[in-house]
């Protein structure tokens, strides 16, 4: 929809820990940590390790081995695209959420400098 803003770091995600993963029938929410989280409106793709196939959670989710990311902490964080926001884990897994829709919001991330729709 919006994409990410220019000036948007990544880099505020890394050393944050994936506490929580909720499901709704409209949405994905990743808690980490009081000041940051990531929800989708639409899918959620991501790797549970190195060399592990790519799995996608579209909504409504029945069945997601996302949960086992909890407890892992962002390494590395990137902007593809101006939409797309990628969060690398420790353990080697990866979260990947796009801006897929040009004309809904496809996510939106809390961080300590305010909330960004995409």
């Amino acid at each position: 929809m919006y994409g990410l803003p220019d000036d948007f770091d990544p880099a505020t995600f890394v050393g944050c820990e994936l506490e929580t993963v909720t499901f709704a029938s409209n949405a994905i929410h990743l808690a980490l940590g009081v000041n940051h989280s990531v929800t989708a409106t639409d899918y959620v793709r991501y790797r549970l390790g190195p060399g592990a196939d790519l799995r996608e959670d579209v909504l409504p989710v029945t069945d997601s081995s996302l949960p086992a990311l909890i407890e892992r902490s962002v390494e590395r964080a990137e902007v593809r695209r101006p939409g797309a926001l990628v969060l690398y884990f420790e353990g080697g897994g990866m979260i990947l959420v796009e801006d897929a829709d040009p004309h809904y919001e496809s996510y939106s991330l809390k961080t300590p400098a305010g909330e960004i729709f995409v």
